[in-house]
């Protein structure tokens, strides 16, 4: 077959091949610094989700415990700084009535020797719990393991508990109220913190 004399074959130059290499090499640069953070960023809500799951847990778990030690768990209709015989003030034992108990103070909240997460039977006995990785268990001491491996791997819980303070009185520093602050530290290092209020009731 002839080929016409006025039809020129023509292929890619060197240059023009460098030039093509060189821009691709730039948008496939880009493009991957563009798709990697994304790519490790849609992590993020799956550990966000679990450390919401894990503060809820912890945070029902204390909610339902009884507002301090010296309250009535058994019966559950005394409260401690409860005036029972209406003198207006809070007459613990030996002055007082028997059933009349102070809060306990601020400075002593926290567990009581020999108590451990099991035994907690009070809001504050959490104050200072800090757990991490393949230590965070359940309110029976077990760890959360689910096909195999540990749910919360890489997680950490701190719980803080204190008088709120002037939640139900403003400007009164009064002990009818505790904040349950519960900080979950994700694998990257995101602190997520959730917190509530129990009442004295």
């Amino acid at each position: 077959m002839l080929v016409p004399v006025n039809r020129i074959i023509r292929g890619f130059t060197l240059i023009e091949l460098v030039i093509g290499i060189v821009l691709f090499s730039i948008v496939l640069t880009l493009v991957t610094t563009l798709v990697a953070p994304q790519a490790r960023r849609s992590v993020d809500p799956i550990l966000q989700i679990r450390a919401v799951e894990l503060a809820q847990s912890v945070l029902r778990e204390i909610s339902a415990r009884s507002f301090d030690e010296n309250s009535d768990r058994i019966n559950g209709v005394i409260r401690c700084n409860e005036d029972l015989n209406d003198d207006g003030e809070v007459d613990p034992p030996p002055i007082g009535d028997e059933a009349e108990k102070e809060c306990t103070a601020n400075l002593d909240l926290g567990n009581e020797a020999g108590e451990s997460r099991a035994t907690f039977d009070d809001v504050d006995d959490y104050d200072g719990l800090s757990q991490s990785g393949g230590d965070i268990e359940n309110s029976l001491g077990d760890e959360i393991i689910v096909d195999g491996a540990n749910l919360y791997e890489g997680f950490s819980v701190q719980v803080n508990v204190e008088y709120a303070g002037d939640f139900y009185d403003p400007g009164r520093d009064n002990e009818n109220s505790k904040l349950i602050t519960v900080t979950v530290t994700t694998p990257t290092g995101v602190d997520l913190v959730f917190s509530t209020y129990r009442s004295n009731f």
